[in-house]
């Protein structure tokens, strides 16, 4: 008897464990493959010190809307001697709401309208949008130095557009304050 009570409290347990998951029935694969074809990733040099933080290969380039964006300087690392050095994942966070209001996180500059941008990772989660991006070129400081910037953009992602898998809402919203560069 206590076998089964004990079987019946596991299968319970495990199973409201893993519904909530199970339960998830957004499109967001949908989002992703119609943002990746808008948004492609670039990638940037981080192995020559003399070239760090340099687009090499080009992807989707993102004029900044807004103002108030902030951004930490790239940094990038090499472990020991015998490991490349590797950009090191230190971006300031800027969350755009629906109306496209900013709320800027933390960060060591403050990026101007206009500057130029480029995408290094898209992610889609079940609640948000994230666009990692990398200034495409070094950004004046106040002390007259110059360095890239690194900005997550997060856009919320409401569950109905989400359900819908509607790309264009979502690519509406990321353009308010994210437009495509038509001249790369």
């Amino acid at each position: 008897m206590l076998k089964r009570l004990m079987s019946f409290v596991m299968a319970f347990g495990l199973s409201v464990w893993l519904l909530p998951g199970l339960a998830y029935s957004g499109d967001d694969d949908a989002i992703r493959r119609g943002l990746q074809e808008h948004l492609r990733p670039s990638h940037m040099e981080a192995a020559n010190p003399a070239l760090e933080g340099y687009v090499f290969k080009p992807g989707a380039v993102l004029v900044l809307q807004a103002e108030r964006a902030s951004a930490k300087k790239l940094r990038v690392i090499q472990a020991n001697t015998k490991s490349p050095p590797f950009h090191v994942r230190d971006y300031a966070e800027v969350t755009v709401g629906p109306d496209g209001s900013i709320k800027a996180g933390p960060g060591d500059f403050t990026l101007p309208k206009g500057t130029r941008l480029s995408v290094l990772e898209l992610t889609v989660e079940k609640d948000r949008v994230r666009v990692f991006t990398h200034t495409l070129a070094p950004v004046p400081l106040p002390d007259g130095k110059t360095a890239y910037g690194c900005t997550e953009f997060v856009f919320p992602l409401d569950a109905t557009v989400r359900d819908r898998g509607d790309v264009a809402t979502v690519t509406a919203q990321i353009n308010r304050v994210l437009s495509l560069s038509t001249n790369g």
